[in-house]
């Protein structure tokens, strides 16, 4: 009997050791990270915003983290590709994505069967770095100053008013078939293949409204060429303060584009903490912010599992939206 408790005890004592051991181990991997090259995959050419974007985080987070990151650039596919690349990857904290909502949000209800991956299953939300608010844009000659007035004269004369967007299947175009349905609005949704030419086309008196970004929208406000009617965040923009959200009118209505860092799923939740740690720590650095205001973005920065949160909520709205309004993807 002694012999079988003595026998037992060290089989025990054996195994504990092993564990102990194993978790050591695990604890140093992730504690001599990182050790190598951290990379950013960006699904746009370099020059962009969102190669901007991603160059400002990795000269602020490669310092933060005590080593180095650098940008790839692996455009395609309107970024799903870069997204593709990130969700193969390894699992080790060395690979991380430019997020957006084209390749995260969207493309679940717009490239159904044409992207190889889950984003809610294959990548990891580590944390939401800026916002970038749309601003409803009208021509002068549309005789409207605000939401309100915009949403009575849509009523009155439905079917009349048209709404220019920079592509159906983008953030921008999907902000018109939203407001279409939440405002119970029959307006004329005219997208284009890009910014500029919607653009040209609101100047030249040829479409009646847009959501645009703050980057072409602010100049034309400010300069008086386009009426700004209202903001597409929940809450008023530090860059036009006096732009009242959609939401007051139209409440519940958001439609901001956005960046976030995710990395593979798997990644350890120490190495995701760190970076979310880090981007909570620097996004406000008055240099930062200054750059962000260049390229229209507010700073973010919020915790994994609020990003994680609104990952889940535009995914559902942004699906209900494509359905209810019968948006077909070519």
């Amino acid at each position: 009997m002694f012999y079988t408790f003595k026998r037992i005890f060290r089989i025990a004592a054996v195994s504990a050791f092993a564990a102990l051991m194993g978790m050591s181990s695990a604890w140093s991997q992730t504690a001599a990270w990182p050790s190598r090259p951290i990379k950013i995959l960006v699904g746009f050419p370099p020059g962009g915003a969102s190669d901007v974007m991603a160059r400002l985080i990795a000269n602020k987070l490669g310092p933060a983290l005590g080593g180095s990151v650098v940008v790839e650039n692996r455009p395609g596919a309107a970024g799903t590709l870069a997204a593709s690349l990130t969700a193969r990857s390894p699992a080790d904290g060395y690979t991380l994505l430019l997020a957006s909502p084209t390749a995260i949000t969207l493309a679940p209800s717009t490239m159904v069967g044409k992207i190889n991956y889950d984003p809610a299953k294959d990548l990891l939300p580590i944390s939401m770095v800026a916002k970038y608010p749309l601003f409803l844009v009208a021509r002068p000659g549309l005789g409207v100053k605000n939401m309100a007035e915009l949403v009575q004269k849509a009523r009155k004369e439905p079917g009349k008013i048209n709404f220019a967007s920079f592509g159906t299947v983008t953030s921008g175009g999907l902000a018109v078939e939203q407001l279409k349905l939440m405002a119970g609005i029959n307006v004329l949704h005219v997208p284009f293949n890009g910014s500029a030419p919607a653009l040209q086309a609101l100047m030249g008196d040829n479409v009646d409204l847009m959501f645009d970004t703050a980057v072409t929208a602010m100049p034309l406000i400010r300069s008086g060429r386009l009426i700004g009617l209202a903001v597409s965040s929940p809450g008023r923009s530090p860059m036009a303060p006096e732009l009242a959200p959609v939401a007051d009118v139209v409440p519940g209505f958001e439609a901001d584009s956005w960046n976030g860092l995710m990395a593979p799923a798997g990644t350890p939740a120490a190495i995701i903490e760190q970076i979310q740690a880090a981007i909570a720590k620097f996004v406000n650095d008055k240099d930062l912010t200054e750059r962000f205001a260049t390229l229209g973005a507010d700073p973010v920065g919020n915790s994994t599992a609020d990003f994680a949160k609104f990952l889940k909520a535009e995914t559902i709205q942004y699906g209900r939206t494509v359905k209810e309004a019968n948006i077909k993807v070519e």
